[in-house]
């Protein structure tokens, strides 16, 4: 599985690219159940991570970071997002399934096509971009544990508590 560096001001982690779309997954959903949507940088964060979930880049995949949490309020927002979040996931065996998680894929599409960033010809194309994920496929090992996990990276990055590069041996699992 390819990974990605999820990072601020190249501080981070290597995280498997199924993880990095589940988490952005679960962050639009998380928007839109709490509806924040009329928050104008929220919306467009909400957006903006759909269009990163699209399997277009192996290794490249981003949760937008510096773009977005400009001020120290937009980053508590952020955080109580991934814990409600991580909530869900704790007490919840059906919210990070590969069913669930495919409903969550075919939402952020449709966010793509809403937002004209791609246009689909027909049904069929829709899902076969909706198909290309990792996780669809079951071949995400322990994706409950892996995406608790990766919010709790996420959390420790965007409050200061990292300092590895991309060239640190820190595996996903060490942290």
């Amino acid at each position: 599985m390819a990974e990605s560096f999820i990072n601020v001001n190249n501080i981070g982690f290597w995280i498997g690219d199924a993880f990095v779309e589940a988490m952005q997954l679960c962050l639009i959903n998380e928007i839109e159940n709490q509806k924040l949507d009329s928050i104008e940088w929220i919306m467009e964060y909400k957006n903006g991570l759909a269009l990163q979930a699209l399997p277009m880049i192996p290794s490249g995949m981003r949760m937008l970071i510096e773009e977005f949490l400009t001020t120290d309020e937009r980053k508590s927002q952020l955080l109580k997002l991934i814990d409600k979040t991580m909530e869900r996931i704790e007490i919840s065996d059906d919210f990070v399934t590969y069913s669930n998680l495919h409903k969550m894929r075919i939402r952020a599409m449709t966010i793509i096509v809403e937002n004209k960033e791609i246009t689909v010809k027909n049904q069929e194309e829709f899902d076969n971009i909706v198909s290309e994920s990792w996780w669809l496929t079951g071949g995400v090992p322990n994706l409950k544990n892996g995406c608790q996990h990766s919010f709790k990276l996420l959390k420790k990055l965007i409050n200061g508590e990292m300092n590895t590069t991309a060239s640190s041996s820190v595996g996903f699992w060490d942290y």
